[in-house]
This record gives structure tokens, sequence and C-alpha cells, in this order.
């Protein structure tokens, strides 16, 4: 089914190209833990480059300026063994190629996504780094939620901007920002006229924060024995609570 949803992207023929790639690449271009090693060795199936997004194979330019170098954006397919691993396997396969990328895990009906807008490092001259990661979960192709659907559609080329690279993948990292957002609102909404992008950014990173602190309260009424800090946990569980629900409205 992770073919059907390929296709279903609109990539013009001129720009498939069905190329394996071998996972000693991520090994020799990625600074790797033992941990990464293994889950590349036993999770993963196998990689292939599916498609290349280039001047010459889409009607897109290519952008560059003192900050970015978008010439080209390659569509990767990971066939999965297992469903473990997949964010921190997607920053390995994010770090190890230099181009912007669209990631599409594959196991049985099921996919996960992952973008990563990328920029020249500060650091070191001439060396492209990922800015930041954004991962779906898995999702169920045989049976997608309408978020699921929504978010998967608006991903089609036809309804992207044309005007040169950076602002293609940009919009792409405005819906994989507009699913997280859905997730915690129950609305998929590319854009909104009252929220800019990166205030909207902030937002969704505070609501990220604010779960966090709803998981670490949890874990630790797990193990209070005490009735009165059992009760005071569970309020601050509740406040919590209300307070993700009001910032996720305003997503």
């Amino acid at each position: 089914m992770t073919g059907q949803l390929l296709e279903s992207l609109g990539f013009p023929e001129a720009s498939r190209l069905g190329k394996r790639v071998f996972k000693k690449l991520f090994v020799e271009n990625g600074s790797l833990t033992a941990s990464d090693k293994k889950s590349l060795q036993d999770d993963v199936e196998g990689v292939t480059w599916q498609y290349t997004l280039k001047p010459g194979t889409v009607p897109i330019k290519s952008y560059e300026d003192a900050e970015r170098e978008y010439l080209e954006v390659a569509v990767l397919e990971v066939a999965m063994r297992t469903r473990k691993s997949c964010a921190r396997l997607a920053e390995v396969v994010h770090r190890a190629i230099p181009y912007p990328l669209l990631l599409v895990f594959s196991l049985e009906n099921e996919c996960c996504l992952s973008v990563a807008p990328k920029r020249f490092s500060q650091a070191e001259q001439g060396v492209i780094i990922a800015e930041e990661f954004l991962t779906t979960g898995w999702i169920d192709l045989a049976s997608p939620t309408e978020i699921d659907q929504a978010f998967l559609d608006s991903l089609a080329l036809g309804g992207l901007p044309h005007t040169h690279f950076l602002a293609f993948y940009s919009a792409w990292v405005d819906r994989f920002t507009a699913y997280d957002c859905a997730r915690l609102s129950g609305v998929f909404q590319v854009g909104s006229k009252a929220v800019d992008p990166a205030e909207r950014r902030e937002r969704l990173a505070a609501c990220h924060a604010l779960e966090l602190q709803i998981a670490e309260f949890r874990a630790a009424l797990k193990k209070e024995a005490q009735f009165n800090r059992q009760v005071e946990l569970n309020t601050k569980i509740k406040n919590t609570e209300k307070q993700l629900r009001e910032l996720a409205a305003t997503l």
C-alpha cells in the first residue's frame, strides 16, 4: 500500500529512481551509536531512493542563499521489519544525506513519514545540518482516520507551491506541523490567519512540554504510596490537562 501512497503524491515518471541505498552509507556518513547500528541492521529490511525531484524532473526551481541550499528533494522509502526505532532511524537517515528528504517508512499496510528542514552549519563551512525532525506516528493506510487522510492528501505535488524547492519543502514542513497540531486539536488545518507559522510552532512546542509534564506526573503517581501526595499529583495532572486543552484549542 505504500506504493499506492507514493503514486498518489503525483510525482512525474521522470523523477522515479527506484535505486537501492546500502546501509553502509548511513554507517559511514553518520555518527551512529552501537544501538543505532543494531537498529539499522535488525529493524530495517532495506532502503530505496524512490524519487529525485529536481529542475530536470519537476517544474520547480532550485534555491540557494547564504543559509540554505535546496537544489533537489529526495523521496526515500525505508522498508521496516518492526515498528521500533522509527523516529530515531529517521534522524540517522536525515543526517546521512545532505538533501532535503521525505522519508516513508513502510511495514505491511502502515507507514510513518518524516521531514527535516536543513541549513548550512555555522560551525563547519559547507556542512549541512538538520534544523529539526518532524516524524509522524504509524498511519494505517488500510483504514486511515479522517485526519490521516487529510494529511496524506495535502502532501501531493499538485497542491504545493512550485516557486522553488525551499517553498515546496517548507509547505511539507507546515503540513507535518498541522498534522501534529491535529493530534491535539482534532482538526487538520494547514494554515491559520490568526496565528503565523512561527507562533504556531511555539504553541505546539509548549503543548509537547505540557504533555511531558503530564507523563511525569502520572509516572510519579504510580510510584507514590502516600494518599496526600497522590491527591496532589492528581490535581496537578488535571490542571495541566486543562492547560493543554486550552492551548491546543489555539493551534
